[in-house]
C-alpha cells in the first residue's frame, strides 16, 4: 500500500505543469480580441451618424476593456470590481467630453456635475450632440467592462457578446443609411464569433490546468484557426444572401417602418418621427429627431456667422409655408423662372429692393457640397439676399415687368447639374447694414409687387382672425413696422412663454392649424413653429413677409493660416427656418423668432453692423466648440457686440476635474514606483506578499517564504523561477547566521523586478 502511494506521487510529481507557452488559454490573445471587438462596434455606432463627432467613445470604450482586463489579471474579487465600475467609468468618460461641454451661464462645479448625471442616463434620448456622446460612452463603457470580465475572468463568451450584440443589432435596424456600417458591423460580427471562442478556451485551460493535464502542443492555434474560418465563413454567408434574395424581409418584420424615416430630408413633414434636415418647405407637424450628418463645408470673407439661404417660402396655407408657384400673384406680377450663365444673377437692384449701396455689404462664400445638401433637387447655398453664383443655373422670384429677364427678387437658384458629393461652388449675396433707427424710419410706402408677400389663405377654421387678433394683442401701442416686428420676436423668444422642442404637442382637432394650436395653446415647438407663427403675425398686420429655409452658420471646423481663414461645417442638424420682413428703400430684412436651445444657440441679429470682409487676423486660441450663430456667446465674433462669459467659473470646474484626474494618475505613479523599486530586502518581500494579495494568494501562518512562494508561482508560473530565488535569499539573510551579502541583497532586487515583470505580463493560472 505504502508502495502504491508512493508511485501514485511520483507520477503526479513526474507530470510536468503546463507552462505559459503550453497552455491552451492566451490571456493577451483574447484580450487584444476583446479590445477589438469593441472598437469595431464604436466604429460602427459612429459610422451610422447619430451623433456629430463623439470619437471619444472609441476611448472610453476600448479603456473599459483593458481595465476589466487588468482587475481579471489580478484575480480582484468580483464585488470589488463592480463597485470599481462607476468610478472607472466616470474617470474614462469625464476627461474624455468635459471639453467638448457646451458653455452656458452660470455653469459651477455642482452644475457641470448635475450635467453629467442627466447625460449619463437620459443622453441617448437627447437631440444635444454632447449628451448624446456622454450616454453613448456610458453604454460602451459597460459593453466593454462586461465584456473584458466575462471573458477574461469569468470565461463566459456567450453572456459577455450579448450586451455588444444588442448595440450592433440596434445600431444595424435603425440606421438610415447602412453602407456606412456595413464594414465595421461585419468585422464586429467575425470578432465577436472569436471572442466566444477565446472565452470558450479559456474556460477549457482553467480546467485542464486544473486537472493537471497537458495540452497538445498547437491546440491553441488550431482551435484558434478554426474559429476564425467559421466566422468568416459566416460573415461571407450574411454578405451574399441580401444580394441572392428578392424579398425585403425588413419590409415584412416592420411594414409601417422604424419611426426615424428614410430619405433624411424634411423638417416636420408630417406625423410621426422625422429626421432634422433641410426642406424648401415649411410644413408644420411630428416630432423630430437629431442624427446630424455633413452636408456642406464653406468659407466665407467674414468672421461674422452667417445664414445660408437656399429657399423662400413665400406662400402661406393654412400656417404652411411653401415656395412660389409658376404663374403671377393677385396683383398681377409674374412669377418666373431666368436662366444665368456663371456670375451675376439675373435681378434688378434698384434700391427699392435691395437697399441703398451705403446700407449693404456683400459677402461671399466658396462652397463644398454633398449630395444631400439641398435635398432632391440641386439648389444653391447663399451667404444672403442671393447676388452672383460661379455655376450655370435657373433663377426664379418676382419678374420686374411682363417678359422682363430681370427678378425683383431671387427665391431659389436651381442649378443646371446635380450635386455630388464635392461639388464646389461660389457665391455671393447682399447683407443689409441697415441701423434700427434707419428701419424704423423706412415708412409703409411698399411697392406695388410686395402685395405677393401679405396674402393669407383662411378658411372655416378662422385662424387667420386668430392669428390678426393675437398680433394686435402683442403689438398693441406701436404703429411702427419695425417696432412690431420686433415685439412679436421677442414675445416668441420669451422663455416664460414658449419653449423650444423637437416634439411637441399634437392637437387631435384637425380644423385647428397647428401654428395656431401652437400660439393659443401649446406654446412649445422647433424653429419651423417660431418662424411659421411670427411670419403670419406680420402679414396678418400687412407687413409683407416670407419665411426662408437652409441652414445655420454651422461649426468652426478649421482656422488655418495668418489670415486665419475660417472653414465652417454644416450638418442636418443645422437645417433652419427664419423670417424675412421687407422694408421700403432697405430691402429684406432678416428676423430670428427661434429661441436658444440644444439645436443651436440663434440670437436676435444685430443692426447697423458693417460685415467684416477679408482675411482677418486670427485670435490667440482659435475656438472649435459651440456653434458661431449670431449673438452666439463665447464666440470671437467682434460684430456681435459686447457678450458676457457664459462659464466664468468653467475653468475652477476644469480645474477641480483635472486635479482629480491628475491625483489618479499620480497616485498610480507611485504605487507603480514602490512595487518596482524596494529599498530593501525585507521590503521586496512585502511586495511578494502584496503580489500575493493581488493574485488571491494569501500567505499562510508559519508558512515559509520557499512555501510561500511555490504557491504563488502556481497562479504566477512565468515569475516561479524568480520567486523562488527571491524566497531563498530572504529566508537566507532572515534565518543564517552569516545572512546575506550586499552582492546578494542587490541582485535580489533585481530578481524581484523581473518576477514583478513575468508575474504581471505572462498569463497566469488559478492559484489551486
Amino acid at each position: 500500500m505504502d508502495v502504491y502511494v508512493d508511485r501514485t506521487v511520483q507520477l503526479h510529481e513526474a507530470t510536468p505543469a503546463p507552462t505559459a507557452r503550453s497552455r491552451n488559454y492566451n490571456f493577451e490573445v483574447a484580450a487584444v480580441a476583446c479590445v477589438a471587438l469593441i472598437a469595431a462596434t464604436a466604429w460602427a455606432v459612429l459610422a451610422a451618424g447619430w451623433v456629430h463627432g463623439g470619437g471619444g467613445a472609441i476611448v472610453v470604450a476600448v479603456t473599459a476593456v483593458i481595465e476589466a482586463a487588468l482587475l481579471a489579471q489580478a484575480r480582484a474579487p468580483r464585488i470589488a470590481t463592480a463597485i470599481a465600475a462607476p468610478f472607472l467609468g466616470l474617470a474614462a468618460i469625464v476627461p474624455t467630453t468635459l471639453a467638448a461641454m457646451p458653455p452656458a451661464a452660470g455653469q459651477t462645479a455642482s452644475v457641470i456635475a448635475g450635467r453629467y448625471v442627466s447625460a449619463l442616463f437620459t443622453g441617448l434620448a437627447s437631440t444635444q450632440d454632447w449628451d448624446f456622446t456622454v450616454g453613448l460612452c456610458a453604454i460602451l463603457f459597460l459593453c466593454g467592462y462586461w465584456l473584458g470580465w466575462m471573458v477574461l475572468r469569468e470565461h463566459r463568451g456567450v453572456l459577455a457578446v450579448i450586451p455588444v450584440f444588442s448595440v450592433l443589432a440596434t445600431n444595424v435596424v435603425n440606421a438610415r443609411d447602412p453602407n456606412p456600417i456595413a464594414l465595421p458591423e461585419t468585422i464586429a460580427m467575425v470578432l465577436a464569433i472569436a471572442v466566444v471562442a477565446a472565452a470558450h478556451m479559456g474556460s477549457l485551460g482553467e480546467h485542464w490546468a486544473g486537472s493537471r493535464i497537458t495540452a497538445l502542443d498547437g491546440l491553441g492555434w488550431r482551435f484558434g484557426s478554426s474559429a476564425a474560418g467559421v466566422a468568416v465563413v459566416l460573415a461571407i454567408i450574411a454578405l451574399l444572401l441580401p444580394a441572392v434574395s428578392t424579398t425585403d424581409i425588413s419590409a415584412r418584420l416592420f411594414p409601417h417602418g422604424l419611426g426615424f424615416g428614410t430619405s433624411g430630408k424634411g423638417v416636420g413633414t408630417g406625423p410621426g418621427l422625422n429626421t432634422i434636415g433641410f426642406s424648401p418647405a415649411v410644413t408644420l407637424g411630428g416630432s423630430l429627431v437629431s442624427h446630424p450628418q455633413p452636408v456642406l463645408t464653406y468659407l466665407a470673407n467674414t468672421t461674422s456667422p452667417v445664414y445660408l439661404r437656399i429657399a423662400d417660402d413665400t406662400e402661406f396655407d393654412r400656417g404652411s409655408w411653401f415656395p412660389p408657384s409658376q404663374g403671377s400673384d393677385d396683383a398681377g406680377n409674374p412669377l418666373t423662372r431666368v436662366d444665368y450663365a456663371p456670375g451675376a444673377l439675373p435681378r434688378d437692384t434698384i434700391p427699392a429692393v435691395v437697399g441703398p449701396g451705403n446700407n449693404e455689404t456683400t459677402v461671399t462664400a466658396s462652397l463644398t457640397l454633398q449630395a444631400n445638401a439641398t435635398g432632391l433637387t440641386p439648389l444653391a447655398p447663399f451667404p444672403g439676399d442671393p447676388a452672383s453664383a460661379s455655376l450655370a443655373g435657373v433663377a426664379s422670384g418676382a419678374a420686374a415687368a411682363a417678359g422682363s429677364n430681370e427678378l425683383l427678387t431671387i427665391d431659389e437658384v436651381q442649378l443646371s447639374h446635380l450635386i455630388t458629393a464635392g461639388t464646389e461652388i461660389q457665391t455671393s449675396a447682399y447683407v443689409s447694414t441697415a441701423t434700427v433707427a434707419q428701419l424704423r424710419g423706412a415708412g409703409e410706402d411698399y411697392p406695388r409687387w410686395t402685395n405677393q408677400y401679405i396674402q393669407m389663405t383662411d378658411d372655416i377654421s378662422q385662424g387667420v382672425e386668430t392669428i390678426r387678433s393675437l398680433a394686435q394683442q402683442w403689438t398693441s401701442g406701436l404703429t411702427n413696422p419695425y417696432d412690431q416686428a420686433v415685439a412679436i420676436e421677442q414675445h416668441l423668444r420669451d422663455p416664460a412663454l414658449f419653449q423650444y422642442t423637437l416634439n411637441p404637442p399634437v392637437d387631435n382637432n384637425a380644423n385647428t392649424w397647428p401654428v395656431v394650436f401652437f400660439l393659443t395653446q401649446s406654446h412649445k415647438g422647433y424653429c419651423q413653429y417660431f418662424a411659421s407663427a411670427m411670419g403670419s403675425m406680420l402679414r396678418s398686420l400687412k407687413i409683407p413677409t416670407r419665411l426662408v429655409s437652409g441652414y445655420g452658420p454651422g461649426n468652426l471646423r478649421t482656422q488655418t493660416g495668418r489670415s486665419g481663414d475660417r472653414t465652417m461645417e454644416v450638418t442636418t442638424s443645422d437645417a433652419h427656418s427664419w423670417v424675412e420682413a421687407y422694408f421700403p428703400g432697405y430691402g429684406w430684412i432678416p428676423f430670428e423668432p427661434t429661441p436658444p436651445s440644444n439645436q443651436g444657440n440663434y440670437q436676435p441679429i444685430p443692426r447697423g453692423q458693417t460685415v467684416v470682409s477679408g482675411p482677418q487676423t486670427p485670435p490667440p486660441t482659435p475656438r472649435t466648440g459651440p456653434p458661431l450663430k449670431p449673438g452666439n456667446v463665447g464666440g470671437t465674433d467682434p460684430s456681435t457686440g459686447p457678450t458676457h462669459k457664459a462659464h466664468s467659473s468653467v475653468p475652477v470646474a476644469v480645474v477641480i476635474s483635472l486635479s482629480v484626474l491628475g491625483a489618479i494618475v499620480l497616485g498610480i505613479v507611485v504605487a507603480l514606483l514602490w512595487l518596482l523599486l524596494p529599498r530593501s530586502l525585507a521590503g521586496a518581500w512585502k511586495r511578494v506578499e502584496t503580489l500575493g494579495v493581488l493574485s488571491g494568494v494569501d500567505r499562510r501562518k508559519a508558512e515559509t517564504h520557499r512555501a510561500f512562494a511555490a504557491r504563488l508561482a502556481r497562479a504566477r508560473p512565468r515569475a516561479g523561477s524568480a520567486l523562488n530565488d527571491l524566497a531563498t535569499v530572504t529566508a537566507q539573510a532572515e534565518f543564517s547566521e552569516s545572512g546575506a551579502s550586499a552582492p546578494e541583497r542587490a541582485r535580489a532586487l533585481r530578481t524581484w523586478r523581473r518576477a514583478l515583470f513575468e508575474a504581471t505580463v505572462w498569463p497566469r493560472r488559478s492559484p489551486g
